[in-house]
């Protein structure tokens, strides 16, 4: 399975009101220096999900692949995230540490 499917499968893994940081969405994949790719399949549209990947530091940093610059923080809050006062989202409390059975099931079901 490429790397643009396994993004895909750990976004969508993702529950609502959590996030996940572009590097670990790499990590999960099995390719833990690829944080750009993940940004790059993304950007193409692989994932529903989209918009609960946000960068190291908890700022949203996927702006231009959605349609009005603020509807990435706007979905999110929708979702019940947590944002600090400077605009980043609270990693303490939104970040998404699955367990490994759970991404090893959704790999399996789609034969990774």
């Amino acid at each position: 399975m490429d790397f643009a499917r396994r993004v895909a499968l750990v976004c969508d893994a993702v529950p609502p009101g959590r996030v996940v940081t572009y590097g670990q969405v790499a990590a999960l994949c099995g390719c833990p220096r690829r944080a750009r790719m993940v940004g790059q399949a993304l950007g193409r549209g692989v994932s529903r999900c989209a918009h609960r990947v946000v960068n190291r530091r908890g700022e949203l940093s996927g702006a231009a692949a959605f349609p009005t610059p603020d509807l990435q923080r706007l979905l999110l809050e929708g979702e019940g995230a947590v944002f600090l006062p400077d605009g980043r989202v609270d990693l303490d409390r939104c970040r998404w540490q699955p367990a490994p059975e759970v991404l090893d099931a959704a790999f399996s079901r789609a034969g990774v």
